[in-house]
């Protein structure tokens, strides 16, 4: 391990700052080892990005570069494989990106949450980079090509090669405006840390083919103004020549606002990505839901639920300004608990014995997905429902019995039992 540089803005912390700070890191880190022990037991590769992997190779302490949560990636393929894992280390989903049904197709990152007392946010990504059309351009492979090996505890992760991890930290960092002095700094601790390693052509040559000359020259071109000396004069000037065109600068413009505005978003994403197929599609996925999605919109089930559910979600913006209307469409929605977790709330006075929702094949996706369990529950399913076990008021979190294996205190229960009984 290579030791760091002080981070520039460090001696501006308090030594309360610091102590939060190691503690998270060891938390986060420790839960970087059980996943990736449990990943190399199931032969599904595993790469480490941004915070983890810049503690993993450069910072010999864990007070020196903070952390707010894990940021791993697998690949496309192994996505599916990679959540059920996840969740039987006992993650749950995080707060919902984007739809769903857009992971992984669409969309390069779901977020999943670890520990209850002390919750840990998991970025699980199965591209480098958004908007879609960076995810469309840089080869799905492009950082696994190169990746080195770096223990993590007692197990492996992978961590992109010097070059594709200077370029993914500095083009994270322009998605997002640059806005964020740390991230500034990683950029720079790197590439001061591996500068006589560091293949600056490999470097330009990954940077032109993936398409991010224009977020990896506006980030290193802030971080020079911040701090200082990134890349060789000849690199900087050979950056500067290459060619960026209207739709790279339309892309890089609008991907720190897509959140406030996700129509331009999605008007971007259609003219700026690459493959006019592909974007059809993902209109066609815009505008037209599937199914599984569809079934969280309109709770009831009836042959024309589904035209009913797609009309409710084109005419809700205008619905949820009339309260008691919009209640009566949908009794339930999604948001943030005080854990940070997301959880299924009531918008209406719910009666003990009354339907909440309808359960079908599609019950694991929409809002029902992030039904959260509790050993004394409001709710349970009954065939093919959802129901009240008791009076539910408006704002109240719905939670299920998920079973035995649901919480610690069933677990350590269990353990006991089996103890006397083997006595």
């Amino acid at each position: 391990m290579l030791a760091a540089t002080v981070p520039p803005n460090s001696d501006t912390t308090t030594p309360a700052d610091r102590l939060r700070t190691r503690t998270a890191n060891v938390c986060l880190m420790r839960l970087l080892e059980r996943i990736a022990t449990r990943f190399n037991q199931a032969n599904v590769p595993l790469m480490a990005l941004k915070g983890a992997a810049l503690n993993l190779t450069i910072y010999d302490q864990p007070d020196h570069r903070p952390m707010a949560d894990l940021d791993l990636m697998v690949k496309p393929e192994d996505a599916e494989t990679a959540v059920r894992l996840l969740e039987e280390l006992g993650c749950r989903p995080g707060r919902p990106l984007m739809r769903e049904d857009f992971f992984p197709r669409f969309h390069y990152e779901t977020e999943l949450i670890a520990g209850h007392i002390y919750p840990m946010r998991i970025d699980l990504h199965v591209r480098p980079l958004r908007p879609l059309c960076y995810a469309r351009r840089v080869d799905p492979e492009a950082l696994w090509r190169g990746a080195e090996v770096v223990q993590a505890g007692r197990a492996e992760v992978l961590i992109p090669s010097l070059e594709d991890m200077l370029i993914h930290l500095a083009a994270h960092s322009s998605v997002h405006a640059n806005i964020r002095p740390l991230w500034l700094a990683d950029i720079k601790i790197w590439a001061d840390a591996w500068r006589d390693r560091i293949d600056w052509d490999r470097f330009l040559e990954h940077v032109r083919s993936w398409g991010l000359v224009l977020p990896v020259r506006q980030a290193i071109a802030r971080t020079e103004e911040a701090f200082g000396e990134v890349c060789p004069p000849e690199v900087r000037v050979r950056l500067l020549q290459e060619p960026v065109t209207w739709r790279d600068r339309l892309a890089l413009r609008q991907a720190p606002r897509d959140a406030e505005h996700p129509a331009a978003h999605v008007l971007v994403d259609a003219v700026c990505t690459p493959g006019w197929w592909f974007v059809l599609c993902y209109l066609w996925a815009v505008l037209i839901p599937d199914r599984r999605h569809m079934g969280g919109w309109y709770s009831h089930r009836h042959w024309g639920w589904l035209p009913w559910a797609h009309v409710l979600r084109l005419v809700s913006p205008v619905l949820r300004r009339i309260p008691r209307l919009w209640t009566w469409f949908a009794r339930i929605e999604v948001r943030e608990s005080r854990t940070r977790a997301p959880g299924v709330f009531a918008t209406r006075v719910i009666g003990a014995g009354e339907r909440i929702a309808q359960l079908d094949s599609d019950a694991g996706a929409g809002k029902l997905r992030y039904l959260n369990h509790s050993c004394h529950p409001n709710a349970e399913r009954s065939g093919c429902e959802l129901l009240a076990l008791k009076a539910i008021c408006v704002g109240d979190r719905i939670t299920i019995d998920c079973g035995t294996g649901a919480c610690e205190c069933r677990r350590d229960s269990q353990e006991g039992t089996e103890l006397l009984k083997s006595a």
